[in-house]
Order: structure tokens, then C-alpha cells, then sequence
């Protein structure tokens, strides 16, 4: 093991989270590009991703999975909540050059990382800093301290106050018309509770047909939090039409009658 991946395995030890980054900075730390089946990464060694990466060779090797099967060249893939990119470079590869994959990550402090890890791939990926819930304005950001920048969202679940960050918010019809995304699409959603905004804002999206495949990370704790039924959105995709596809472990969601 690397010493900076040794040193950032105790960071991760270290609580609370502030705490944490504090060590990280006075120990230097700095990212590193790591190899994996999946392509090349510039990872934090003193994150919760870097460290999988490093230590399992891989991030989310069952959700790699699934986009290998629902994926095929020519497609076109939206990530909403596309953290650093890792699904986006896989998908990149999928599409092929016919193919079209767009990241909606709204972190500023993700932009280089994003920009550094599509180059390291060579991966055509377009970039949209945005939020998406149920209406456009100006939203506030809660970023999560960096040992764990996969948390960050538009509500705050920590016991210790967070930095923030203005952004622009859209719904998610609004970034289909900005996008021009008219045909078939797999969509994959990620937003720490937000999902339930984003879809149920949108329900023609749904009710159409457009997503061929979603690839949906709900948050049933922080949902409740909110005040929120966790089974909401799961019974909307349901009268639309959509279940889940075998396999998935509820993850991914088809239309029925719709070729994977």
C-alpha cells in the first residue's frame, strides 16, 4: 500500500469529519491517479471513494454492472448527482463515439476533478453545474466535508455546521429541453433525498416513457428526516409503468415491455 493511501486509511478513522480533513491537510495529502478495470481516476487517498478505489480496484463494481447492461453504443446517458465522474467514464465507453453522456454535478470543487478524470479517459462528457428539484431558482448547497464529498446535498444531515454554496437550480424537464434530449434515455439519479423532488417534479418525463432505464439511489432515512414517504416515488414509477429489473436489487428500474 502506498504511504498516502496508508496515512489516508487513518484520516478516514478520524471523527468528527472536520476533524478528519484538518489531519488531511496538515499531512499533505494530495490526489493520485489510480488504475482500475474501469479506467484511469484521480482520486482523494483520504476520501470514502478513494479508498475504495484503491483497496477494492474499483467503485460500485455492481452499479458498473448494470450500465454494461443497459447501455449499448449510440445511447445517451444523463447522470444527475455525477459526484467525480467514475459511472460517466464507464458510460463514456459504453455509448462509443455515436453516444452522448451528460454529468449534472453541481460541487465547484468538482469541476478540476471531473475535468482531470475525463481526460485521464478520454471521454466525450458533457458537463452541466447545476441542482435539480421541482422548480428553477437558486439553491443552497451544504457541502459535506471532503472525506466523504458523495454526501453533499441540498438538505444537511450532520450535527456540525457545513459550508455552502449557491447554485443554479433546474427541473429535471428543464435540463432535458436545455440538453435537446427528445429520445430514449438512461437516466441515473443520486441526490441525497432529492430524487423525490427531481422525479415527482417532473412526471411527464416518467409518464412518457423517455427514461428507457433508471438507475435510482433513493435515501428512505433522509426522506423521513424531510418529513417525506419514502414509498412516494417508488409507487409513482410503479403507475407509470416502470419495475425493477431483475437482478438490480431494486437499483435499476425499466419500463415494462422495454428491451434492455
Amino acid at each position: 500500500m502506498s504511504l498516502a493511501f496508508a496515512l489516508g486509511r487513518l484520516v478516514m478513522r478520524v471523527r468528527p469529519a472536520p476533524l478528519a480533513v484538518l489531519l488531511k491537510r496538515a499531512l499533505l495529502l494530495r490526489r493520485e491517479v489510480v488504475a482500475t478495470p474501469d479506467g484511469r481516476f484521480w482520486v482523494d487517498p483520504a476520501s470514502d471513494a478513494g479508498q475504495r478505489v484503491y483497496r477494492t480496484g474499483r467503485y460500485e463494481a455492481a452499479t458498473v454492472e448494470i450500465l454494461g447492461r443497459v447501455l449499448h453504443a449510440g445511447d445517451t446517458y444523463v447522470d444527475v448527482g455525477a459526484n467525480e465522474g467514475y459511472f460517466c467514464v464507464s458510460a463514456a465507453r459504453l455509448v462509443g463515439p455515436a453516444g452522448r453522456v451528460v454529468a449534472v454535478e453541481p460541487q465547484a470543487r468538482l469541476a478540476e476533478v471531473l475535468r482531470r478524470n475525463f481526460e485521464l479517459n478520454n471521454s466525450r462528457v458533457e458537463l452541466v453545474a447545476a441542482a435539480i428539484s421541482d422548480q428553477p431558482g437558486i439553491a443552497t448547497l451544504h457541502l459535506t466535508p471532503d472525506v466523504n464529498n458523495s454526501a453533499t446535498g441540498l438538505a444537511t444531515h450532520t450535527s456540525y455546521r457545513l459550508a455552502t454554496q449557491s447554485v443554479p437550480m433546474l427541473t429535471l424537464s428543464q435540463l432535458l429541453q436545455q440538453l435537446n434530449v427528445t429520445a430514449l434515455f438512461v437516466l441515473k439519479i443520486d441526490i441525497e433525498s432529492w430524487e423525490h423532488e427531481a422525479i415527482l417534479g417532473s412526471p411527464e418525463i416518467f409518464r412518457s416513457g423517455l427514461v428507457r432505464v433508471l438507475l435510482l439511489e433513493l435515501h428512505p432515512s433522509f426522506l423521513r428526516q424531510r418529513g417525506l414517504d419514502p414509498d412516494a416515488v417508488p409507487n409513482f414509477l410503479r403507475s407509470c409503468g416502470y419495475e425493477h429489473l431483475a437482478g438490480s436489487d431494486g437499483f435499476a428500474w425499466v419500463r415494462s415491455g422495454t428491451a434492455v
